[in-house]
């Protein structure tokens, strides 16, 4: 029997509780970034076990994949159940970790531990498309607006820091400067690390207390995302938010070229600076939850995720300008425009009633499996034209999603 955990009432103190569950769960997520953001080490994984370009992308693409599950969630689990869902989503994160160090700390060969990366690439594609709409969600169930507000300002501004902490220990153990820890072994302590925090975040997301929702029966599955289809195409606001996400996760998906071109621009293994690579996405994201958040404040949601296609076009464009270690500041581009994947969810929050809110979110995370092809075109344009070619391509993508976004209406008002 699962636990009521919803409350007649939001009073100041259960609005702190919930919000602080939720900046915690995001520092721990931050911290596990090496491994939970599936992409950049992965890739530099795949990279020495000798795959090509192409191959080292598919981590990223079967993570995107992943996406499609939140809105059957939305459709088949009661409102009452999402709370438990988040529970044992981190749970089964936790879980996946454990595989993959079964295949690293195991003799194994190259061509198993390649598959077992790139398919665990798809679990947590999986399982963290569920874990981001139903945290939102519990997060919007259990806050006002300010409460929510306060709540992302905190979690998308000291979570990053986590994730330099994290990334700068990446780095001394992907760089072999821990004694003792070698190839592969480095790379697998990483997993090890992230189990324990997966574990924690199921234990906390417990502790929500949330307003109820009126329990409605679900309608057949293709009625219901008839409706979802509809009630975008209703709005163009939303309408103009879902096709900018698109191209916004077309253009954000040279992340792992990026990686792999430090080869070029720098001179190094992609794997003897992932982790520094890492430290400097989330050391700017840092920098820019709090920037983007005031943005945010002072002149509306849109012009927020504007701020943040600018930041990813910016970062793919880079590498003709820059090389050597300065070359490296891509990476704290992309990290700050990555705070994208948060805020067109908050428009899309704004733009939504109660009722409406996850399959709205759930909707818009359709965007993720759709974009998952992305980089795999990177990497296949890579692989047939040069890196020039895969960021030309991101910049198209990012100038288009700006396009559609300055030709957008007002921004949203909640709806009642």
């Amino acid at each position: 029997m699962i636990a009521d955990p919803t409350v007649s009432a939001l009073t100041p103190a259960i609005e702190r509780r919930n919000g602080l569950i939720f900046i915690w769960t995001q520092l721990l997520i931050y911290f596990s970034a090496p491994v939970l953001y599936v992409g950049v080490v992965q890739a530099a994984f795949l990279d020495k076990l000798g795959a090509s370009a192409t191959v080292a992308n598919l981590p990223s693409s079967t993570y995107m994949l992943g996406a499609v599950f939140p809105l059957l969630c939305a459709w088949l689990f009661p409102a009452r159940f999402e709370r438990w869902i988040l529970e044992v989503a981190f749970a089964l994160v936790a879980a996946s970790m454990l595989l993959v160090c079964c295949v690293v700390f195991v003799p194994a060969p190259s061509w198993l531990r390649i598959a077992v990366v790139i398919g665990q690439g798809l679990i947590i594609g999986v399982i963290n498309s569920v874990t981001n709409i139903y945290m939102f969600k519990c997060l919007a169930r259990g806050t006002s607006e300010a409460g929510r507000a306060w709540a992302l300002k905190y979690a998308f501004g000291f979570g990053p820091v986590a994730a330099v902490l994290g990334s700068l220990g990446a780095q001394l153990l992907l760089a072999e400067k821990v004694p003792g820890l070698r190839y592969p072994f480095n790379f697998g302590v990483l997993y090890v690390i992230a189990l324990p925090c997966m574990a924690v975040c199921a234990l906390i997301s417990h502790r929500y207390m949330i307003l109820p929702l009126a329990h409605e029966a679900s309608p057949p599955f293709w009625s219901y995302l008839g409706e979802s289809v509809r009630a975008f195409l209703r709005d163009r606001r939303l309408l103009v938010a879902w096709v900018a996400f698109l191209l916004w996760y077309f253009a954000y998906s040279s992340m792992t070229n990026l990686s792999l071109y430090t080869r070029v621009a720098v001179g190094r293994a992609p794997i003897e600076l992932a982790g520094l690579i890492m430290a400097l996405r989330f050391g700017l994201k840092a920098v820019a939850g709090f920037g983007i958040g005031a943005i945010a404040i002072r002149r509306g949601a849109r012009a927020a995720v504007i701020a943040t296609v600018v930041l990813v076009g910016c970062a793919i464009l880079w590498p003709f300008a820059a090389t050597g270690y300065g070359y490296l500041l891509a990476f704290g581009l992309m990290g700050a425009g990555e705070l994208g994947g948060v805020y067109f969810v908050n428009y899309v929050i704004s733009a939504s009633s109660p009722e409406t809110t996850t399959r709205n979110i759930a909707f818009l995370s359709l965007v993720s499996p759709i974009s998952s092809v992305a980089p795999a075109i990177h990497g296949s344009l890579t692989d047939a034209f040069g890196f020039s070619a895969s960021f030309i391509f991101g910049g198209v993508m990012a100038a288009l999603a700006l396009i559609l976004l300055l030709r957008a209406g007002p921004d949203p008002v909640k709806a009642v």
